[in-house]
């Protein structure tokens, strides 16, 4: 154990033959032997994680060479799917990664945006920065939320507030010409059928120009504290079909791999699965050295590093680059 810490804290730790639970991993097979973590889960709080004494295996279902997301040619998802072996133990690990919250969604996501709102605009500002955030970086957004707020982000005011203006307001986000027409539609109809107020329902958010599924629940999560579905986002979409999640066949589109993964998961974590699951892929893009650090530095470095290879890290290369960087 010491002499992991220590090959940790240099950068470069051996990865042994009897480590077959991430040699299974790696190769998308089931181990021949397992190990048995302690359950965590993140809290409301500092996001520290809590254990508990369940038992479970850290496997990933074999790969499919099908498995990969695409766009169209969309087929109904069966939603009687039995939880995939092991999926207990991979989303705990997950969660042990990104305990620590430092992600770019973590400070600059919609949620984030809506924590420092002020009371009385809380649920506006939370569905507008929703609204802007599709096709868009959580950087972007954030910035583009500031000039809202400076502007005066409220019913009434967006709602006298020229459309030129508003376009020139938020021309740095994805498809700001669309959202120009999706707010002031939405918004003239919050004032005209809620009195001003955003709706507390999945069927009044969806009935907003501009407002989806993805949208939609994390405005009753973040704001009206209802847990009703799992938020899906290119992130969330691309690393259920890596991890099998979604079934036998990959899901094309994010409301196909709701539907696949809301079949099986359990309720509790729902209200997790997309900032710890966006966050992770955030990581895996664009924080490559953050993320091999804790993969060493965790629990299990040799599981870690072989679940994030799994999603796309090119993990020898990027540990060349870490023991480089500490040789220097």
């Amino acid at each position: 154990m010491v002499a992991t810490r220590r090959a940790c804290a240099a950068g470069v730790i051996a990865i042994s033959p009897a480590r077959t639970l991430a040699l299974a991993l790696h190769a998308g097979q089931e181990p021949a032997t397992s190990r048995k973590p302690a359950k965590t889960v993140l809290t409301k709080g500092d996001g520290r994680l809590k254990p508990s004494k369940a038992k479970s295996t850290l496997s990933l279902p074999a790969p499919n060479p099908k498995n990969k997301p695409r766009s169209n040619g969309v087929k109904p998802v069966p939603l009687t799917l039995a939880p995939p072996s092991g999926w207990r133990a991979i989303w705990d690990l997950i969660v042990e990664l990104r305990a620590d919250r430092t992600a770019v969604v973590d400070r600059m996501g919609s949620e984030a945006i809506s924590s420092s709102a002020p009371a009385q605009s809380r649920a506006y500002e939370t569905l507008i920065s929703l609204m802007l955030s599709s096709q868009t970086k959580d950087t972007v957004n954030l910035a583009t939320m500031l000039k809202l707020r400076e502007h005066g982000l409220t019913v009434d005011n967006i709602l006298a507030t020229p459309d030129e203006q508003l376009n020139e307001l938020i021309h740095a986000v994805g498809f700001h010409n669309n959202k120009v027409r999706f707010i002031k539609q939405s918004t003239a109809i919050l004032r005209e059928q809620h009195g001003g107020r955003v709706p507390d329902t999945m069927e009044g958010l969806l009935a907003l120009p501009g407002v989806g599924p993805k949208m939609a629940i994390i405005v009753l999560r973040v704001v009206y504290g209802k847990v009703v579905g799992i938020s899906v986002d290119t992130h969330v979409h691309r690393i259920s079909n890596q991890l099998g999640w979604t079934g036998p066949v990959a899901t094309k589109l994010p409301e196909q791999t709701r539907g696949a993964i809301e079949a099986w998961m359990p309720s509790d974590i729902w209200a997790d699965v997309n900032l710890v699951l966006v966050g992770l892929g955030q990581e895996i893009q664009t924080e490559k050295p953050k993320l091999l650090r804790k993969c060493l530095e965790c629990s299990d470095p040799d599981a870690a590093l072989a679940l994030v290879a799994r999603l796309g890290l090119d993990v020898p290369r990027e540990r060349a680059k870490l023991a480089k960087g500490n040789a220097v």
